[in-house]
């Protein structure tokens, strides 16, 4: 399995939780991820890939590691709403982040990303498109574990 067109994906996801949270994130090994298999995520960002190549980027977490990454951000809720649209709000953006920072690295290339959506719940599935293997690896942090996911058909 070539992974090496997706570096930029992996290494922006490590980057982003040392300048966001200040910590360090190891990738695990890549997988080939069929997309319908069971999952210990509770919240995933996505975020469409446009122009001389497609994708999607989904950014997936638990409910447990987003209240600790929230906490080091010293960011409070006043109630389980506001903690829920926080934490939606927080993926989001680190998913649009993610993603910006790897399309940046992808020299001659004319991309342009989506804005992010937010889909949450045990367990819930992705539909990929059919353009290309979505490769994920799972990182390993001090907050807890998080997976990056990417379908992308560039260079």
């Amino acid at each position: 399995m070539d992974t090496d067109g997706l570096k930029p994906f992996f290494t922006a996801a490590g980057d982003v939780f040392a300048q966001m949270f200040g910590v360090d994130a190891e990738a695990g090994p890549a997988r080939a991820l069929e997309g319908t298999e069971a999952h210990e995520w509770d919240i995933s960002g996505l975020l469409g890939i446009a122009g001389s190549a497609q994708g999607v980027v989904a950014l997936r977490l638990t409910m447990g590691m987003i209240d600790k990454l929230l906490k080091a951000s010293g960011v409070e809720t006043s109630s389980e709403q506001d903690r829920l649209a926080t934490s939606s709000g927080l993926v989001a953006e680190m998913t649009n982040i993610v993603s910006g920072n790897a399309i940046g690295r992808f020299d001659g290339e004319n991309l342009e990303i989506s804005p992010p959506v937010v889909i949450k719940g045990k367990n819930h599935q992705i539909t990929w498109p059919k353009i290309a293997p979505v490769i994920a690896a799972e990182f390993k942090t001090s907050l807890g574990d998080f997976e990056l996911a990417v379908c992308f058909n560039g260079k």
